[in-house]
């Protein structure tokens, strides 16, 4: 994806984790089956970033989530809104645990750009306003390649698609995908049903009223979210601020056992911004009109906290 936006760019790939997902749902044993491969990550991450600053000498390193990125010889950013991590409640009590040993992680780092806004509970709630902040931390508002349009004419609601997008790891992305499609195939609206897989061959497939793409880049998904009554999406933090750049409406379904998801999305809905459903529980044909009674997003307008932090950077 990063390729297709900015291909002049150069572009070194770096081995990551990658979790895979349960079919049933019963992630947290699962993720904890995958543990000892996280760690591995980072501990490979962190012999390989120093490689590539002795290969390429980089002034500055801003990492997404990626824990094993930092290097005492190379300003290193952390960039990621989950300065906890939420656990079912069974495990509720491991939450403090968990947080110390984020804490740890961050702290490795020169500094910590969280993407919310200072006052709680924002977009992220407990998860960068619970607990205290490391002291390397700071808000810098929230971040979105979406940015809207004064000039754009939204159209009535009645005139406005179906947005759906389908995202995250196998196999859930497909199961939800299939799901998806059905519904909409037999509640006859029109619809655009968008696959988030780059990779795939930019492929049309229509069927009457249902329209499904494999990817769109940055102008025509800005151009679909901003034109549509409403957005099926699951509920990972990238989508929650593209969502409120852009002030849409959602119907929020989370990835079955990725309990941060589930907790953002039952968060907007507490907040009165968004509906939100369980994926086993989906029912579009009553979910689509509880979903657009919920007012959706205020738009956030862009502020300059990024460029401050960016700034900052070069002062130091």
């Amino acid at each position: 994806m990063l390729q297709m936006e900015f291909p002049l760019l150069e572009s070194i790939e770096l081995r990551g984790f990658s979790p895979s997902y349960s079919r049933s749902g019963y992630m947290v044993l699962h993720l904890f089956r995958l543990l000892p491969r996280f760690i591995k990550t980072i501990i490979y991450e962190h012999r390989e970033i120093k490689k590539l600053i002795e290969q390429h000498n980089f002034d500055i390193i801003i990492s997404d989530n990626r824990y094993g990125l930092w290097n005492k010889s190379t300003k290193c950013i952390l960039i990621t809104h989950q300065v906890m991590i939420k656990t079912p409640g069974w495990l509720r009590f491991a939450e403090y645990i968990l947080y110390c040993v984020s804490r740890l992680m961050i702290s490795r780092f020169d500094e910590c750009w969280i993407p919310d806004e200072r006052d709680g509970p924002g977009l992220s709630g407990d998860l960068s306003h619970n607990y205290a902040l490391p002291a390397n931390a700071k808000f810098i508002g929230s971040l979105s390649r979406f940015q809207k349009s004064e000039s754009s004419q939204d159209k009535a609601d009645n005139d406005r698609k179906i947005i759906a997008i389908i995202s995250g790891p196998e196999p859930q992305r497909s199961i939800f995908e299939q799901m998806v499609t059905r519904q909409l195939s037999e509640l006859k609206l029109e619809a655009l049903i968008i696959g988030g897989q780059p990779e795939i061959e930019q492929t049309e497939i229509t069927n009457t009223d249902l329209n499904i793409l494999p990817y769109l880049a940055t102008a025509g998904l800005k151009s679909a979210i901003s034109s549509a009554s409403l957005v099926i999406c699951r509920s990972g933090y990238s989508s929650i601020m593209d969502l409120q750049a852009l002030g849409a409406k959602a119907l929020f379904v989370p990835t079955p056992g990725q309990t941060e998801q589930i907790y953002l999305a039952k968060l907007h809905q507490q907040t009165g911004t968004a509906l939100w459903c369980a994926q086993e529980n989906m029912d579009l044909k009553t979910d689509i009109p509880e979903a657009l009674k919920f007012p959706g997003f205020k738009i956030n307008l862009p502020g300059n906290g990024l460029s401050t932090a960016i700034a900052d950077l070069k002062k130091k």
